[in-house]
């Protein structure tokens, strides 16, 4: 359920505009391009999964209100990639069971995972095991009984499901168990037909066979697929459906592992979360700024994403802190953070005129923190603040970011970014205005 609700939503117009990893992040469905169609829909799959509503439940409920909306039926759609007007199918019940199975099964093989990382010390192999389907892939019958280790790098492609409709699942034993299955086996896909021992003919009956498991790797044999909206072509492993060779759990795990890594920072001592920001490597950087800025995404979109959120969008450098200290001020924590209300706020701000910087600097907030123009105390004022100034595509003024050193928050006290907007450069040399990093041209 974690793992879902954290989802921001990505309207598609076919299921492949969103690709393979992207849906750990996002939630799509194909042909609703409304947010508020796409919001209804998440809505119900949330609360299918806090309710255990079965798939009858789901779609009585939801049917209605798709219906309401009119995304129901087949209609006219223009494709946003070609602008070609397409007659598509909307909502119909086979597509809300679809709906629900995909997210369902991804659903919970995410938060298996998640638990198979915490306990994979004392059960460290995953063994590959058929679903309850009438009729299974081939090269899924092939991967029955696959016994390998939970870190092994196939589980990255192979972990199930691996397709549109595919009920194969992992089990994860021990390493007793391992050992014992190595030497019985496990069950066949499908039992034996006896034959007379005296006549050697079917005897019509069956019964239970076991097969040897594998302990090595099954061969990844690619086929080439074209994704036809992008035209890119992407080797896809065969069995798998395009778009599927991934697993969810681990490629959800990390914006959840950044954002985690963000609040450890904002709790820690000024000096030391500074030192930690600052050797984060570029690419956990890129993730937390990916991680905010779907958040902020969902803000932006008017999407109901929780009260009271915070995220931690960087932190003062070390020439910022010790320009501080010569001021006489010493923060707490070194942590740069917002409020999710304040998110909100900027948005609104954004809307209104020119005075206030664009949305997309809100959306960029972590990387422009990181890497400001220039870092200047404006001490003059009733309010003290760190003013982060930023460069703005297309406007000669510059971004002006205020952050409040040492404000009062739940749970003690942070740098908070409190406002933000566009400001002329010479206001930036006012007196009052102390200059601790960078330069203003």
């Amino acid at each position: 359920m974690e793992w879902f609700q954290a989802k921001g939503l990505k309207p598609g117009f076919d299921h492949t505009d969103v690709w393979r990893e992207e849906h750990a992040t996002s939630f799509t469905v194909a042909k609703a391009m409304e947010l508020d169609v796409l919001t209804a829909i998440r809505a119900e799959a949330a609360r299918a999964q806090a309710e255990g509503r079965t798939m009858r439940e789901f779609a009585k409920t939801l049917t209605p209100r798709l219906q309401e909306l009119g995304w129901w039926g087949r209609k006219e759609a223009v494709d946003p990639v070609t602008g070609e007007v397409r007659e598509v199918q909307l909502g119909s019940p086979r597509r809300l069971a679809t709906i629900y199975r995909t997210n369902m099964r991804t659903a919970r093989a995410a938060g298996q995972w998640a638990r198979i990382q915490r306990t994979k010390a004392s059960h460290p192999f995953l063994l590959y095991e058929l679903g309850p389907s009438r009729a299974h892939r081939p090269e899924h019958v092939g991967w029955h009984g696959t016994l390998l280790p939970v870190d092994d790098p196939w589980w990255g492609t192979h972990y199930p499901p691996n397709g549109w409709g595919c009920k194969c699942r992992v089990r994860q034993v021990s390493r007793a168990e391992a050992e014992r299955l190595g030497r019985t086996g496990v069950q066949a896909p499908e039992p034996e037909p006896l034959v007379d021992a005296g006549t050697g003919l079917p005897t019509g009956h069956r019964a239970p066979a076991r097969v040897r498991v594998q302990r090595q790797a099954p061969p990844v044999r690619t086929r080439p697929w074209k994704n036809i909206r992008t035209g890119e072509t992407h080797q896809v492993p065969e069995g798998i459906d395009p778009g599927w060779d991934y697993n969810p759990g681990a490629a959800g795990r990390g914006k959840h592992a950044v954002r985690l890594l963000g609040d450890k920072i904002a709790a820690a001592p000024g000096e030391l979360g500074g030192a930690a920001w600052t050797a984060l490597p570029g690419e956990v950087r890129d993730t937390l700024a990916a991680e905010y800025r779907d958040w902020a995404g969902r803000i932006q979109a008017g999407e109901r994403v929780g009260l009271g959120g915070r995220r931690t969008v960087g932190a003062l450098s070390s020439a910022v802190r010790e320009g501080l200290a010569t001021l006489g001020v010493v923060p707490e924590s070194a942590a740069l953070t917002i409020e999710q209300r304040e998110v909100t706020h900027l948005f609104a701000e954004a809307r209104k005129g020119a005075k206030a910087v664009p949305e997309g600097v809100v959306l960029d907030l972590v990387r422009l923190l990181d890497a400001p123009l220039a870092v200047i105390w404006d001490g003059a004022g009733r309010r003290p603040a760190l003013l982060y100034v930023v460069e703005v595509p297309g406007r000669a003024e510059l971004g002006r970011i205020a952050v409040r050193v040492d404000y009062a928050v739940r749970g003690g006290v942070t740098n908070a970014v409190r406002s933000a907007g566009m400001v002329a450069p010479a206001n930036l040399r006012a007196p009052g205005m102390v200059l601790l990093e960078g330069e203003i041209k």
